[in-house]
Formats: structure tokens, C-alpha cells, sequence
């Protein structure tokens, strides 16, 4: 018996080292024009797939060519892309799945972007738009809130680079009300923000979103608000992202987040608040070091403080010494442009030609417009990694993936989703909550709407939630609670009621058995 197994192995062995080369070569191949397209093979179907599997459990699947895989790396770029693409999109070979369809379209469009042919892009934007509707797509709404979301993305991607701006930013943000506690589809919006001066009520209304989904982000929005000259809010939010650190890590505050918001506070003119929270910063620092917890941020913490210093010193009446201040530093890299910018202009007003030197040789109008050539010099360049633009394109997730969580996620008695620690609730109150093996995106979703009914289930209005996002642990952390109770601000503050009514057309209510 024994020689016999010796004897088919060789026999196997001789019969596949023909094939061996050819495998090899095979590997090498440039790819289909379908994986040059968007890096993705062709639509395999049903039969297809049965028939790829009866012939790997047989002899036969030796011989039969594996069906290609998707590979980034052999995509084509700009104008080869293009051809790739359309060489699929019509005549007798065009590819006839919907769906299939829609990648290849968008694929194209991306190519446009990257050889600049950027009304070309628009037209394929608007070829997949419509033949999403003529397939009926758009009837589904787990298409829409996901793979959908290319359409507009793509197309805010060319206007951005015609140099349309206000219109890039009103279609990328067009459908973003479907996404409100939707983590993914709504941090993957882009608002432009780096290249408009002025905010828009949509960009508002996302960032407040994104402020409570992710609270920390709430830097983002106070940026925001502090370009806009609107200093008052930017320090509601700086204060509520202190609160909420404050009990969410008691032992780890964090000192910049009290020294933005003390920034914030002087230059909307409340300088007793200001100094209040500039000397809890410094103590917050100096206790952390004193405990052998030192932040590793420590030279942004004392160039946000310089910056304050500089505004009251400026508002005691020393604006010589504060223009000298601000001129010997030619950078500020840690504090807000919107807080630089305005500092900026306060010191330039009435200043003689001779202060005009190092940090205020340029006015503000010259810092933004230095800002946004480098934003948009540092995003063309992207365009040429063959990668970026093709992040735009996201996945379709389908109903079943969020069907297949929703009785975990409804399940408040014996919650299976948030896990059993032995934390110390006075080191932090927060719940994490944890499910396997689930997508990223149908996850984050599950978390969010599970928060809610545990919240309701315990009586309460609503949470605070803290998305827990790693290269390997896709989790998220909670507390629940009522408004105005301590480390529940109301930029923040979720409203379970809201969140189960929006959600839960997404993760229905398993049928009662």
C-alpha cells in the first residue's frame, strides 16, 4: 500500500510539472481588464460559483483555471485605466450584471479624475446614477446607504479639482441625513473643510453628528467654529469634550483639551473663564508628571498656553509686547488657524511697518490662501497613488449582513454584546460592547442602536458613546444616563428614542418566537 501512495504521488508529481511554468506565468499576467479597471475580477454567478466548487473537490479542478482574484496592483492608472474600463462598458463584450456594472462605471470615472478629464468623470458619475435606478438599486435601501454613496463622493471628488468647492461640498454631504448615527458612512463624507473659508448648514449639522459619534472629533468642529470667528461655541464645545474626558478617564484628564478651551475662552473675551482653565491645565499637566504619567504631548500643551498668554497679555494693555511675542515664533503648528488666524488679525490692526516682522510679516488672508495651495497640493498629489480615489468607492453591505446581528442587538436582558469586565467603574463608567466576526461598518451601526435600547431598557434618555477602532478590534464603549446629569454635556448627549427610531429600520426587531 504503501508504494502505491509513493507511486500516485509521483505520478501526480510528473503529470503537473508541465503545468507548473505555466501557473507561474499565469501569476505574472498584467490581469483582465476588469481587475485593471478597479482592481476587482469579473461578476462570477451562482452557476458559476457551483461549478468552481464541484470541480476543487475533483480531479479536475487541477485543470481548471482558478477564477482571478481581485488585485489592486494590477490596475491600470489615468488614461490605461480608462481604456480598461471602457473596453467592458459596451460592444459585444460589455459586462451585463447591474452590479458588476456600477464598478466599472465608477472605476472609469476614477481613471477620468486621475488624467484630469474631470466633465468626464461627472458623465460617468451620472451614467452610474442612472443605470442604478434603471436596475431598480435604489429601492433598496442597504444600497443606498452603502455602495450608493460613491455617486456623490465621486462627483465632489472632480468638482473639488475644477475648483468648484461650494458644490463639491453640497454633493458630498447631499444624502448625509440617512447617515446620522450611521460611524462610517458618516466620518467618510468629506466637508472640504480645508479648502472653504466658510462653513454651510450641512457641514454644521454633520459635525455636530460626528462631535457626538466620536467625541473627541469635537476639535475638529471647534476649528471649525474658530475660523468662522465664532469663539463663544468653539469653547461650549472645548468644555463639553473636557467634561465628558473627565469622567470617561478620571485619572488620564487630558491638559490640552482644557488649554484649547481656555484659548477658546479668551479670545471670545471671557478671560476670567480663560484663566480658570488655563491654571486647571498646568495643574492637570503637573499632577500627571508628579504621578509618573506624564502626556506625551506636553510641547503642544505649552504652545496652546503660549498662544493665551500672548491673547491677555495683548488684553492688558501690553499689544507691543504681545506683537514681539507673536513675530518671534514664525509657526504656530498645535493651536487652531482659526485661533492663529484671528490673533493674527488683532495684532496687524494699527501695527507700524517695522512690527510687521516674522509671524506677522503675512496677513491672514495670505496664511489661508498659503493653507489651502498646501492642502490642495498635498491632495493632487494623492491622486497619483492609484489608491486614494478608489477609497471613495465603498462596499455594498447588504440587508442580510445587518439581519444576522439584530437579534444580539435587541437583546437587552442578557446582553450579549456588551462585555463582562472587571474594570473599575470609578477608573471609568464606560460599557464596552463587542461583536465577532462582524463587519466594521454593520458593527459600529449595532453598537449604536444597542446603546440605545439598553438605555431604554434601564429607563434612561439616552448615552454617551466612544467608538474603541484599532488595526485589529473594531469595538465601541458607552454610558447611559439622562440630560444635564455630570458627564452627559449636550453637544454629546445621544437621544436613545431618536437613535431606535432611525436605526431600526436598518436592524428590525427579530419576529417574536
Amino acid at each position: 500500500m504503501r508504494n502505491r501512495t509513493c507511486l500516485s504521488a509521483a505520478a501526480l508529481g510528473l503529470l503537473l510539472a508541465p503545468i507548473a511554468p505555466a501557473l507561474a506565468q499565469a501569476s505574472e499576467k498584467p490581469g483582465s481588464a476588469y481587475v485593471q479597471c478597479d482592481g476587482q475580477p469579473d461578476n462570477v454567478t451562482d452557476g458559476e460559483t457551483a461549478a468552481r466548487l464541484l470541480g476543487a473537490i475533483t480531479l479536475l479542478g487541477l485543470f481548471a483555471p482558478a477564477h482571478e482574484s481581485a488585485d489592486p496592483a494590477k490596475r491600470k492608472f489615468g488614461a490605461d485605466g480608462v481604456a480598461a474600463c471602457a473596453s467592458l462598458l459596451s460592444a459585444e463584450h460589455q459586462e451585463s450584471n447591474a452590479r458588476r456594472r456600477l464598478g466599472l462605471i465608477l472605476g472609469r470615472a476614477i481613471h477620468q479624475i486621475e488624467a484630469k478629464n474631470y466633465d468626464s468623470a461627472l458623465s460617468d458619475v451620472a451614467m452610474a446614477r442612472h443605470e442604478a435606478e434603471a436596475a431598480g438599486l435604489m429601492n433598496d435601501p442597504y444600497f443606498v446607504r452603502s455602495r450608493a454613496r460613491a455617486f456623490d463622493a465621486v462627483e465632489a471628488a472632480a468638482l473639488v479639482r475644477m475648483g468648484r468647492m461650494e458644490e463639491a461640498r453640497a454633493a458630498s454631504l447631499r444624502d448625509i441625513q440617512n447617515g446620522e448615527y450611521s460611524f462610517f458612512p458618516l466620518f467618510s463624507a468629506s466637508s472640504y473643510d480645508n479648502l472653504i473659508e466658510t462653513s454651510s448648514p450641512d457641514e454644521e449639522r454633520v459635525n455636530g453628528w460626528r462631535t457626538r459619534l466620536l467625541p473627541f472629533v469635537g476639535s475638529v468642529h471647534a476649528d471649525r467654529l474658530d475660523l468662522a470667528g465664532r469663539f463663544a461655541d468653539s469653547a461650549r464645545i472645548r468644555d463639553s469634550m473636557v467634561e465628558f474626558d473627565a469622567v470617561q478617564s478620571p485619572e488620564l484628564n487630558s491638559s490640552i483639551l482644557i488649554a484649547r478651551a481656555a484659548l477658546a475662552h479668551a479670545l471670545a473675551g471671557d478671560f476670567a473663564g480663560a484663566a480658570e482653565r488655563a491654571k486647571a491645565a498646568r495643574a492637570n499637566a503637573e499632577l500627571r508628571r508628579q504621578n509618573g504619567k506624564p502626556e506625551a504631548n506636553e510641547s503642544e500643551l505649552v504652545e496652546v498656553l503660549d498662544l493665551y498668554t500672548l491673547v491677555t497679555t495683548a488684553h492688558n494693555g501690553d499689544v507691543k509686547a504681545a506683537r514681539r511675542l507673536f513675530a518671534g515664533r514664525s509657526e504656530w503648528v498645535n493651536a487652531s488657524l482659526g485661533s492663529v488666524l484671528e490673533v493674527n488679525r488683532r495684532l496687524r490692526d494699527g501695527a507700524a511697518p517695522d512690527d510687521l516682522i516674522g509671524g506677522l510679516a503675512k496677513s491672514p488672508e495670505d496664511l489661508w490662501k498659503e493653507h489651502v495651495e498646501t492642502v490642495r497640493a498635498a491632495m493632487l498629489a494623492k491622486d497619483g497613488d492609484n489608491k486614494t480615489l478608489f477609497a471613495l468607492l465603498p462596499a455594498e453591505y447588504p440587508a442580510k449582513q445587518y439581519l444576522a446581528v439584530a437579534k444580539d442587538v435587541w437583546r437587552t436582558d442578557k446582553s450579549k454584546i456588551i462585555l463582562k469586565t472587571k474594570a473599575d467603574p470609578e477608573k471609568s463608567p464606560m460599557e464596552l460592547m463587542y461583536l465577532p466576526l462582524v463587519s466594521p461598518v454593520v458593527a459600529m451601526d449595532a453598537y449604536m442602536l444597542h446603546a440605545a435600547l439598553i438605555a431604554r431598557s434601564r429607563g434612561q434618555q439616552g448615552f454617551v458613546f466612544s467608538p474603541i477602532i484599532t488595526d485589529k478590534l473594531i469595538a465601541a464603549s458607552f454610558r447611559s444616563g439622562n440630560r444635564g446629569d455630570k458627564g452627559f454635556p449636550p453637544e454629546l448627549f445621544i437621544d436613545a428614542g431618536d437613535v431606535i427610531a432611525k436605526l431600526s429600520p436598518e436592524i428590525p426587531a427579530p419576529a417574536p418566537q
